[in-house]
C-alpha cells in the first residue's frame, strides 16, 4: 500500500516493466487542451489572414509544448499522489488562462498569455525537479529537461514586460530550446541508455489526435445552426464527414500506434510531425466551419480556400512524415508509395487554392472532398488485408491444424493452397512495387489507375496555368475548364491550334508538362505492352488424377493437352506430392517429394500427354493407404514448362490436385481418333472422362 497524499515517483523505461497506458487524469487533461485548441481556432475563424495564421501557429505550439511536457513526465515517471494531481490541476488552470487570452495575442495584448504560458512550463519544470530530488534513476534526464522547461518558463514570464516586437524573440528562443531538446547529445545518450516507452507516447498522441479530430467535426456541424433539414444541408454534412473521416482513416489505419523504425532521427521526425498534425487538424476544423456556410454557386473567398487547402496539405504532409518513420507490416506496396501519395496530395491542394478563384464554391469543395476520399481508396488498394495482430484470432500451428484435419469426419477436406497464403511482416523494401502491382493485377486495375492519374495530372497542370492571368492565349479569363482542356491537349500532344501559351510562364509550364507526358507515355506504353505481350499457356489439365495399372504395375496418371494446338517445343513436366509428416522430435512439417516420371520431356507437345509415375518401392507413394486419413491433406502439384513457338517465349502452367480429385482403379478414356481423310482428331469434350479398369 502507498500513501495517496505523498509517494515517491517511479522511473519508467521501455526496457523495464510493462508498457504504460493512458490514465483517466491524462484523458481529462487532453480534453482541456483540446478545448484550448478550439478556442484558439475561434480566433483564426474570425480573422483569416497571414498574420492571424502565424499567431495561431505560434500560440498553438506554445500549448502543444505545455501538453507534451506533462505527457513526457507521465511517460518517464509513475506517480499519482495528491501533490502530483495538484500540480496537474494548476497546469490545467494555466492552460485555461492561455486559451482565454489567446485571441488577444492577435491584437498585440500578450501579457496574460505570456504569464500563463510561463507558469505552465514552470509547473512541468517543478515535476522534473521533484523527480530529480526523489528518484536516483534517470536523474540526468530529469535535470536536463527540468532546466530546459525552467528556462523556457522564465523567458515567457519575462517577455510579458518586453515591448513589441522583442517579446517574439524570447518566445522563439524558448520554443526552439524546447523543440530542439531531443536533438542534443545529452538527450540522445539518456534515451539510448533508458529508452522511452514509445507505445505509451503513440497512445497519448493518438488520443490527442482523435479528440481534436472529433471536436473539429462537431464544431463544423454547429456552424449550421438551426437551419432546416434539406438535401443541401445533408450534402454539407457529408462533405465535413468525408474530410474528417478521411483524416481519421489515414492516421489511425496507417500510422497510429505503429512501431518506430530503427533509423537515426526517426523519433525526432515522429515527434516533430506530431506538432504540425494537430495544428493542421485544428485548422481543418476551422476551414470546414467555413465550407458549410459557403454559397456553393458563388466562388469561395480566397482566404477560406487557402485556409482549408493549406490546413489539409499540412495534415497530409505530417501524416507522410510520420508514415516515413513508422512500420506498417501489412501492405501489398512498399511504404514509400503511401508516403508519396500523401506528399503529392498536399502539393495538389496548395496549387488548387489559388487556381480556383473563378470556380463555384461547390466545385472547389467537390475537388477537396475527392482528394480526401482518394486517400482512403489508395490505402485500401495497397493494403486490402487486415493487420497482422487481427489475424492472431483463430491462428494455430500447422501441427495443430493437421490434427484437427485428421479428426474431421464426414466433411470435405480443407484445401491448404499456397496461392492464397496471407503474408505478414515482410520488410517494406521487399514488397511489391508499382510495376509488379499492375503486372500482377487485372486490366481493370490498370485502366482505372491510369485514368485517375491522367485526370489528376491534368487538374494539377490546369491549376498551375491559372496561377498567372493570360498564361493561355485565347482562353476565357480564369476559366478552369479551358485550362484543363488545354492541359489535356498538351499532355496528349493533340494541339488543335485554338489555345496556346500566352506568356513566358505558360511556356515554362507547357515545357514541364510535355516532359512529364513523354516520360508518362513511355512508362504506360511499356507497361501495357509488357502486360499484353505476356505469353499465356493454353494447357488443359485433366480434372481427376487416377491410379491405374500399366504393364502390371500401379501407376499414378494425369493427362495434359494443348488446347490451342500451337507448337510447344521441348516441354518438360514435374510432378510433386506434398505430404504432412512428423519428425522423430515431434515437429510437424510439410514435405515436398518429387515423383519420377516415366517420361519427363516431350520434344513436341501439340496434342496431349499422359504423365505417369510408377508406384514402386522407390516411390514416396509406396505403401500408402489411399483411403487413410493421412492423405486427406496431401495434394499433388503438376508443373509444365515449354517454349511457345508462336510467342517465341517460355510458357508455364501449373495445376494442383487434391485428395478429392484422386480416383483409384480407373483410367482415362481414349480421346484420339482418325478421320476418313487421315487427319488426327482430339476430342477435348471427353478430356476429363475416366473408365473403370
Amino acid at each position: 500500500m502507498r500513501s495517496r497524499w505523498f509517494h515517491r515517483p517511479l522511473f519508467h523505461a521501455a526496457s523495464v516493466g510493462a508498457s504504460k497506458h493512458a490514465s483517466w487524469l491524462e484523458l481529462f487533461y487532453d480534453l482541456v487542451f483540446v478545448a484550448a485548441f478550439l478556442q484558439l481556432g475561434k480566433g483564426l475563424s474570425g480573422d483569416v489572414s497571414p498574420k492571424s495564421a502565424a499567431v495561431f501557429a505560434a500560440v498553438f505550439v506554445a500549448l502543444w509544448v505545455a501538453w507534451s511536457g506533462l505527457t513526457f513526465v507521465k511517460n518517464r515517471y509513475t506517480v499519482d499522489d495528491f501533490l502530483h494531481r495538484s500540480l496537474v490541476f494548476l497546469q490545467i488552470l494555466a492552460v485555461g488562462a492561455m486559451a482565454l487570452s489567446a485571441p488577444r495575442v492577435v491584437r498585440g495584448d500578450v501579457f496574460a498569455f505570456a504569464i500563463a504560458s510561463g507558469v505552465a512550463q514552470l509547473l512541468v519544470a517543478a515535476m522534473y525537479g521533484r523527480a530529480y530530488l526523489q528518484v536516483e534513476q534517470g536523474r540526468a534526464y530529469a535535470k536536463y529537461w527540468g532546466a530546459i522547461f525552467f528556462g523556457g518558463g522564465v523567458a515567457w514570464i519575462v517577455s510579458a514586460w518586453v515591448p513589441a516586437p522583442y517579446y517574439g524573440a524570447l518566445w522563439a528562443l524558448a520554443t526552439i530550446a524546447l523543440l530542439g531538446g531531443p536533438l542534443s547529445k545529452q538527450s540522445r545518450a539518456v534515451m539510448a541508455r533508458e529508452p522511452i516507452d514509445h507505445r505509451h507516447l503513440a497512445e497519448r498522441y493518438g488520443l490527442l489526435t482523435i479528440i481534436v479530430l472529433g471536436e473539429s467535426f462537431v464544431k463544423a456541424l454547429t456552424a449550421l445552426g438551426d437551419v432546416d433539414v434539406s438535401p443541401a444541408v445533408f450534402a454539407r454534412v457529408a462533405v465535413v464527414l468525408a474530410v474528417t473521416y478521411g483524416l481519421w482513416w489515414i492516421y489511425f489505419d496507417d500510422v497510429a500506434g505503429g512501431k518506430l523504425k530503427s533509423g537515426r532521427g526517426a523519433f525526432v521526425v515522429w515527434l516533430y510531425a506530431h506538432v504540425t498534425l494537430p495544428l493542421g487538424i485544428t485548422a481543418v476544423g476551422v476551414g470546414l466551419e467555413k465550407i458549410v456556410t459557403f454559397a456553393w454557386s458563388q466562388p469561395a473567398p480566397e482566404a477560406d480556400r487557402w485556409l482549408i487547402c493549406g490546413a489539409l496539405a499540412l495534415t497530409y504532409a505530417s501524416v507522410a512524415a510520420i508514415d516515413s518513420v513508422s512500420e506498417r507490416k501489412q501492405a501489398e506496396l512498399s511504404d514509400r508509395a503511401r508516403v508519396n501519395a500523401r506528399w503529392m496530395s498536399g502539393a495538389f491542394l496548395l496549387v488548387l487554392a489559388p487556381a480556383t478563384d473563378a470556380l463555384a464554391a461547390g466545385t472547389f469543395v467537390a475537388l477537396v472532398t475527392a482528394v480526401a476520399i482518394a486517400q482512403v481508396v489508395f490505402d485500401m488498394a495497397m493494403a486490402p488485408f487486415e493487420e497482422a495482430e487481427h489475424l492472431e484470432i483463430g491462428r494455430r500451428s500447422m501441427a495443430e491444424a493437421a490434427v484437427a484435419e485428421a479428426q474431421r469426419e464426414g466433411e470435405a477436406p480443407r484445401r491448404w493452397d499456397t496461392s492464397d497464403a496471407v503474408r505478414v511482416g515482410a520488410p517494406s523494401t521487399l514488397r511489391s512495387d508499382l510495376y509488379f502491382y499492375f503486372m500482377h493485377g487485372s486490366w481493370t486495375r490498370v485502366f482505372v489507375a491510369f485514368a485517375l492519374v491522367f485526370l489528376v495530372a491534368n487538374l494539377f497542370f490546369a491549376a498551375l496555368y491559372l496561377l498567372e492571368p493570360g498564361a493561355i492565349a485565347n482562353a476565357e479569363p480564369r476559366s478552369f475548364g479551358d485550362a484543363f482542356f488545354f492541359s489535356v491537349q498538351t499532355m496528349s500532344t493533340i494541339g488543335y491550334g485554338t489555345l496556346s501559351p500566352g506568356t513566358a510562364y505558360g511556356d515554362v509550364i507547357v515545357t514541364v508538362e510535355a516532359a512529364v507526358a513523354i516520360v508518362g507515355t513511355a512508362v504506360v506504353t511499356g507497361l501495357v505492352f509488357a502486360k499484353a505481350s505476356r505469353a499465356k499457356a493454353s494447357v488443359l489439365f485433366s480434372e481427376p488424377i487416377v491410379i491405374t495399372k500399366m504393364n502390371g504395375r500401379d501407376v499414378l496418371m494425369l493427362r495434359v493437352g494443348n488446347a490451342r494446338g500451337n507448337d510447344v517445343v521441348d516441354a518438360s513436366m514435374d510432378l510433386t506430392v506434398v505430404l504432412d509428416e512428423t519428425s522423430l522430435e515431434g515437429r510437424h512439417m510439410r514435405r515436398l517429394h518429387a515423383l519420377d516420371l516415366t517420361r519427363r520431356r516431350s520434344p513436341m507437345f501439340v496434342l496431349s500427354w499422359l504423365v505417369m509415375h510408377e508406384i514402386d518401392e522407390a516411390s514416396p507413394l509406396y505403401g500408402l493407404d489411399w483411403d487413410g486419413p493421412e492423405l486427406k491433406s496431401a495434394f499433388f502439384v503438376a508443373t509444365l514448362v515449354g517454349h511457345d513457338g508462336t510467342y517465341g517465349q517460355t510458357i508455364y502452367a501449373r495445376h494442383v490436385y487434391y485428395y478429392e480429385h484422386l480416383r483409384c482403379g480407373e483410367h482415362f478414356a481414349d480421346i484420339m481418333s482418325q478421320l476418313d481423310d487421315g487427319r488426327l482428331m482430339i476430342d477435348f469434350a471427353k478430356f476429363h472422362d475416366t473408365e473403370p479398369d
